[in-house]
């Protein structure tokens, strides 16, 4: 759906993406260049302790053909198979889900409510004024 480049901090989207998900997908591709401009702040093994104990990461966003972006609501502390990819894509998935639905969210799936706690707090660290 896009490419961030948080060093020129540029989005390069993909205008023919998905509709059904294309602006859930800018606000996903906008948390990479977030993510990526404050690494320090997101702390990755304390995602990882969010899942269950069980749950193992691919090594690479395309490393499987797990690109659904349909939404998940079976407990398994995801929003899409997606989302189970990377921490990377986890968190951004998280994030678009979280600026997209806003009220909507279903929060209980406790993995999840732990996610979205992490990135509003984070989010809100960078940035005060921010509205979720």
């Amino acid at each position: 759906a896009g490419i961030p480049n948080n060093k020129t901090r540029t989005l390069i989207l993909d205008i023919k993406f998905n509709k059904n998900y294309l602006e859930r997908a800018i606000h996903h591709e906008l948390f990479h260049i977030i993510n990526d401009n404050f690494k320090e702040l997101f702390d990755e093994h304390e995602w990882k302790n969010f899942n269950k104990k069980n749950f193992k990461y691919s090594d690479c966003s395309t490393c499987n053909d797990n690109w659904n972006l349909d939404q998940l609501d079976d407990g398994s502390g995801f929003f899409t198979e997606y989302a189970k990819s990377t921490i990377s894509e986890d968190m951004a998935e998280v994030f678009s889900h979280l600026i997209f639905y806003q009220e909507e969210i279903n929060i209980k799936d406790p993995i999840i409510k732990n996610k979205i706690l992490f990135i509003k707090k984070i989010i809100l660290n960078i940035d005060d004024n921010f509205n979720f």
